[in-house]
């Protein structure tokens, strides 16, 4: 029993102290750059539903997907363009699934975002989990935009092609990043609405640190995260359109409109319809990359 009581008494103080360190730093230091630079200090762009691996834990729900698609090139340089003509992005993270799934994207989008669009854009993060290696044409692009930076999330073994991946951007001068493979996993839960109460879930909205860094885009439409985006596209999360922005709705008949919805979704107070089918501020932590079984 006594054993029990610490154990509860641990937990608690870990979960303040999770909540001090993982809050913080994000919500303060967007809001002073959106008030100095006008911009969005973070963007997820999604290129591909596709992935090279099936993570059983994976928090934007890559693993739900049957016929997952590469998107079309055409379609992201035209909602990124229409986007980066309202606002600024300060640090932008292509990403899927894998993004080298998709390389005639990738490759397209880079040369895009070193010409009429660089100076939109800060840092260009290329989310990989190194099981791919890139075509010359894709190492073209990715060398020759100095903002890119390869980022290899180390899943040990399961990153089959890192090492590879690391010894080509070193030949090429090209930026990267190995994250630590030591590094933790926290459990968003299954796509399902949970029975937390409003105070929680509006704390877990409040200080979560992934709507301040993962705001994404996907689709023609900006959500507040890519578990949200990719959630509501397979159908397992409601589909509130006060949820989200939708770039092309007829209401925004001004860039100044749109900028405005953007940025009143960023720094909105409430939380969304996704909030509640996620269990995020429990910080549990899962093993990274577990797989699972293809259907």
């Amino acid at each position: 029993m006594i054993k029990k009581v610490l154990l509860k008494i641990l937990l608690s103080i870990s979960l303040k102290l999770n909540d001090l360190l993982y809050r913080r730093p994000y919500f303060d230091r967007g809001s002073r750059k959106i008030k100095a630079e006008n911009e969005i200090p973070h963007l997820d762009l999604v290129i591909t539903e596709c992935c090279s691996l099936k993570c059983r834990d994976c928090s934007n729900l890559m693993q739900y997907y049957q016929k997952p698609e590469n998107l079309k090139t055409e379609s992201i340089i035209q909602d990124l363009t229409k986007l980066l003509q309202c606002v600024r992005v300060g640090e932008l993270n292509i990403l899927g699934g894998e993004p080298f799934v998709n390389q005639n994207s990738l490759t397209e989008i880079l040369r895009c975002l070193s010409g009429s669009l660089r100076d939109q854009v800060g840092t260009i993060n290329i989310i990989t989990n190194g099981t791919i290696i890139p075509k010359e044409d894709c190492i073209d692009a990715i060398r020759n935009n100095p903002k890119a930076v390869i980022i290899l999330s180390n899943y040990g073994k399961l990153s089959t092609r890192q090492d590879e991946l690391i010894d080509i951007c070193k030949e090429n001068k090209i930026s990267f990043i190995l994250r630590d493979d030591a590094y933790h996993w926290f459990d968003f839960g299954q796509p399902v609405k949970y029975t937390e109460p409003y105070e929680f879930v509006k704390r877990q909205y409040k200080h979560c640190s992934v709507r301040k860094n993962c705001m994404t885009l996907y689709r023609g439409s900006v959500y507040t995260c890519p578990r949200q985006a990719h959630g509501i596209k397979l159908g397992l999360l409601p589909d509130n359109k006060d949820d989200y922005v939708d770039l092309y709705d007829s209401q925004y008949k001004t860039n100044t409109d749109l900028i405005h919805a953007v940025f009143g979704m960023y720094n909105r107070t409430e939380p969304v319809s996704a909030c509640y089918y996620c269990i995020f501020a429990k910080y549990i932590h899962v093993p990274r990359g577990v797989q699972k079984n293809r259907l």
